[in-house]
């Protein structure tokens, strides 16, 4: 769980306690013996103890069909709304009555989630002094919001990160099914792994941590509420298949934790690493042993980099990051065909000499933009990239850090109130809102504006052949193929923390016009982005389409394009001859009344080749457009239009 809670003191928050609110840990309950299994094919939770707020926020416990002829466990907590009662984030779980100490395993299948919502669901183990406020123990979560593994230390439900994994870009599709295992071999050493049940033995990754605050407890299920407060988003999952035991001495031999390219999923890096991470526990990895394999070929040890550790970098840094292990990995040298299929293995022996193999699958796919997105070179006149930026006060009051809260401000009609908004013509995504204009966010004058959004939209111009970008973002920003948001538009870089500095590479499959849009947000504080083109040589930058032209500049086009058709159906094709002289007015802001704040397209005239056929016009472009006058001439025809 990791966000902040708005809690009254916990006197207050038991006192709300009811009987759906679960009871304390009692020395009389039964330690572990054997094994708890559930499948739920019984529609029933009979024997778990549920956890829950009380009165018109309590959880509900369901058990939908599971896909396989079965049942599942779904647990939903709702929103707490404005928290009149100060209960906090929402949240709900559930636990079987059965103490582990020190050594355990537990596993659930994870089935569903709410994408849409930023909460976390997974475990609880070492459950202790169970109740509103006082709870105490671990909680192994999947953040869809953060995007990230965690395991969390709870002292009276207050979290404290103990580690976490997954660079802010961990997004589990829907469609797919996943497991979740939690354990420790020695009561301190906490692992936390993730698993597409399509490579059921492979780890997508794992969260690693060391933490010596809880040593036994229950274990059980977890949902929490990220988004807090709010009226609409809670917590929700469904788990199925659960198992917690006490593995027997030698059960827990060293493990693979974290394997790339991830397991079933896609390397979109043009040259993916292979990396196997091991974590010794009953035993230990022995180094020496250790092959890697990509489609069955050896890959020679000499080109092999391996440490004699298991490295959680992400991890805190007043926690542990260094583990008992090692990690192997491999750089793949040679570009590989764009959608092929790959398979790699890891080998490695511990040190009772027992041999261990996982084999996985992935796939190249690097983002390609395809031709049929594209317009032909040459087909637009007019340089420069489209913006929209709207601004919300809110009160004086942050809004979500989040690229989602950005697209709810840029709805049309927008789904949050709008102070602030412009629209205009930029030439480069190059701007800081401290500066002056005109290189502040533009539309905006000077100042320490919060909650802001920019959508850019333009064609950008590129030969067929491989591209590397680099980005500066503060907050968070995205870059996307196609004009707008769309079901298939492709994710070119999206940003996996409120900030980055960073490189990302795309192929292009031929010559061409290619439509991109970038959104860009900040919420509050520092609020800068940039975006250039890398030259592969001497990996010097330019900004994207600086109009001073640089060798190597990326030409950035603005989104006016012409159509024509021989009848009123289509099918229309782009008038590539066509020639655009736009029309531009300064754009003014009251906060700034006597500086520029950036330049908007008013309208124009389109002219073009006199047709020997019939033909009918059309205009596309990033507002509302209407043609105002069309007048054929001797050899060309002018189409006057004005942009709302």
């Amino acid at each position: 769980m990791n966000t902040s809670k708005n809690c009254r003191s916990n006197r207050i928050l038991k006192a709300l306690a009811t009987a759906g609110i679960a009871a304390l840990v009692s020395t009389a309950l039964p330690r572990a013996a054997g094994a708890d299994s559930y499948d739920f094919n019984s529609g029933n939770d009979n024997g778990w103890q549920r956890y829950s707020l009380p009165a018109m926020w309590a959880a509900t416990f369901a058990f939908p069909d599971d896909g396989m002829g079965g049942k599942a466990y779904r647990i939903y907590a709702p929103p707490t709304g404005d928290d009149p009662f100060g209960l906090g984030n929402a949240r709900a779980g559930s636990f079987l009555p059965t103490v582990y100490t020190g050594r355990f395993y537990m596993g659930a299948d994870f089935l569903a989630w709410n994408a849409n919502w930023e909460q976390e669901a997974g475990f609880l183990f070492y459950l202790q002094d169970v109740g509103l406020g006082t709870s105490d123990g671990y909680a192994a979560t999947y953040s869809s919001g953060y995007k990230r593994l965690y395991i969390s230390a709870l002292n009276d439900e207050q979290p404290t990160t103990v580690a976490e994994v997954g660079n802010g870009n961990l997004v589990l599709d829907p469609s797919r099914r996943y497991r979740l295992v939690a354990s420790s071999h020695d009561g301190y050493t906490l692992l936390f792994q993730l698993f597409d049940l399509a490579e059921p033995n492979s780890p997508v990754m794992s969260a690693v941590g060391m933490d010596g605050s809880y040593y036994s407890g229950y274990c059980g299920f977890l949902v929490f509420e990220q988004r807090y407060p709010s009226a609409t988003d809670g917590a929700e999952a469904t788990f199925d298949n659960y198992i917690a035991k006490v593995p027997a001495d030698g059960e827990m031999p060293a493990t693979v934790t974290d394997l790339l390219p991830p397991p079933a999923g896609k390397a979109r890096e043009f040259y993916p690493k292979i990396s196997v991470s091991i974590l010794d526990r009953d035993t230990s990895v022995d180094t020496a042993s250790i092959k890697l394999f990509l489609d069955g070929q050896l890959i020679p040890n000499s080109s092999l980099t391996i440490e004699p550790v298991l490295v959680k970098a992400s991890n805190p840094a007043n926690m542990a990051r260094d583990f008992s292990g090692a990690t192997a990995s491999y750089n793949i040298t040679a570009l590989l065909p764009w959608g092929s299929k790959h398979t790699s293995a890891v080998v490695f022996a511990d040190n009772t000499g027992k041999s261990y193999t996982n084999t996985w699958t992935w796939t190249s796919e690097y983002p390609l933009l395809p031709a049929t997105q594209s317009l032909p070179t040459g087909s637009l006149g007019v340089r420069g990239f489209d913006f929209r930026t709207v601004q919300s006060e809110n009160g004086g009051v942050n809004l979500a850090n989040s690229l989602a809260r950005a697209r709810l401000q840029l709805a049309v009609p927008p789904q949050i109130p709008i102070d602030r908004s412009a629209t205009g013509i930029v030439q480069v995504l190059a701007w800081d809102k401290k500066n002056d204009p005109p290189n502040n966010v533009p539309g905006l004058c000077a100042g320490s504006y919060i909650n802001i959004a920019v959508e850019c939209r333009a064609y950008l111009e590129l030969k067929a052949g491989t591209y590397r970008f680099h980005i500066i973002s503060d907050d968070r920003a995205g870059l996307y193929s196609g004009l707008a948001d769309t079901a298939d538009m492709l994710v070119l870089w999206e940003n996996p923390d409120s900030t980055a500095n960073a490189t990302f590479e795309f192929a292009v499959e031929a010559d061409g016009l290619y439509p991109v849009h970038l959104i860009w947000e900040e919420t509050g504080g520092a609020a800068n982005l940039q975006l250039f083109s890398v030259n592969p040589n001497d990996q010097s930058e330019t900004l994207v389409n600086d109009p001073s032209n640089p060798a190597g500049v990326i030409k950035a086009w603005y989104p006016l394009v012409c159509y024509s058709a021989e009848s009123i159906t289509g099918p229309w094709t782009v008038e590539r001859t066509a020639s655009n002289a736009v029309n531009t007015v300064d754009v003014t802001s009251p906060d700034c009344p006597s500086a520029v704040v950036g330049s908007m397209v008013t309208g124009g005239r389109f002219t073009a080749p006199v047709s020997t056929a019939t033909r009918f016009y059309r205009i596309e472009a990033p507002r509302k457009v209407m043609i105002t006058k069309f007048e054929k001439g001797s050899t060309t025809v002018q189409i006057d239009y004005v942009l709302e």
